[in-house]
């Protein structure tokens, strides 16, 4: 049994990944607070169900309307946001929690509170010796992997990628070097949007949505990338997969009131006893090697 759900946390992990890692390229390059990337991804879910309702597309086949939508919302969202980057943290949380109450009632006001749903056609489980394994669950686990892996790909090797690293290490410096900031800001809150509503419709092929489903997503977001450490892409990618393992055996042995308890509990114990994240040791000596 304790196979079986870790093999179920490892694909519920694999979503939470590229959930996580759009928040943490926004925090490490531009260093902009997001409390409503949650809420992004909850958009990215109505995105799913309106091509569902709409063309009957299948979640896995609308990615191409999800991105090109994603893109023009997280570049009208920038358009207002820049105005708070360089400033004071308490700026930016005081925006995205705005920001985050706008977007939940103007979606509350087009599709109600009750919960929306897609039909999977894929209902079936793959039996590998004693684990059971979902197709839903596993074709969203290696879409998000894939899907992570070129995102991973594009900031390593580049020009743009590197130009957006360099930013996130040192922004007055990326200036001096020719750099244009404002376009990296830009290019890094679409690409943390995008991300965002990519796994937002993965993650409507096997949950329902509701306007307010974003605050969880936020919370699990935010966890994530705090216990990788901050701006630090391959230890949110770690984190993620541990919460889902944490997430699956913890609701398993405990039910699913104290799913949730048990993760954040983790994260304060990682708070108290290494406050810059389990992996910020393998992301500053990374650093200092280059």
């Amino acid at each position: 049994m304790i196979i079986q759900l870790i093999v179920s946390g490892i694909l519920l992990g694999g979503i939470y990944a590229l959930l996580s890692v759009g928040l943490s390229l926004i925090l490490g390059v531009s260093k902009f607070v997001n409390f409503a990337h949650g809420d992004f991804v909850m958009v990215g879910m109505y995105i799913a169900f309106a091509c569902y309702t709409a063309f009957r597309l299948d979640p896995y086949f609308s990615w191409p309307i999800v991105i090109v939508l994603a893109l023009v919302f997280g570049a009208a969202v920038f358009f207002f946001a820049r105005f708070t980057i360089g400033k004071p943290d308490l700026n930016q949380i005081l925006f995205t929690l705005g920001l985050s109450m706008v977007l939940q009632n103007t979606v509350l006001l087009f599709y109600k509170s009750d919960f929306k749903t897609i039909p999977s056609r894929f209902n079936s489980s793959i039996q590998v010796g004693e684990v059971y394994i979902s197709e839903a669950m596993l074709i969203t686990f290696l879409i998000a992997v894939a899907i992570t892996a070129v995102f991973l790909c594009f900031i390593r090797f580049t020009n743009t990628g590197r130009a957006m690293r360099a930013v996130g290490d040192d922004r007055n410096a990326g200036l001096l070097m020719g750099i244009p900031v404002g376009r990296i800001d830009l290019i890094t809150f679409c690409l943390g949007t995008v991300l965002a509503c990519i796994a937002g419709s993965l993650l409507m092929t096997v949950y329902p949505t509701t306007p307010t489903i974003g605050s969880g997503y936020n919370l699990i977001a935010w966890v994530t990338v705090v216990l990788g450490g901050l701006g630090y892409l391959q230890g949110a990618l770690m984190s993620a997969v541990l919460i889902g393992v944490c997430e699956t055996v913890s609701g398993f042995y405990l039910g699913a009131d104290m799913r949730q308890a048990v993760y954040y509990l983790l994260f304060v114990i990682v708070l108290i006893i290494r406050p810059g994240g389990l992996f910020s040791g393998m992301s500053m000596r990374k650093v200092k090697r280059a």
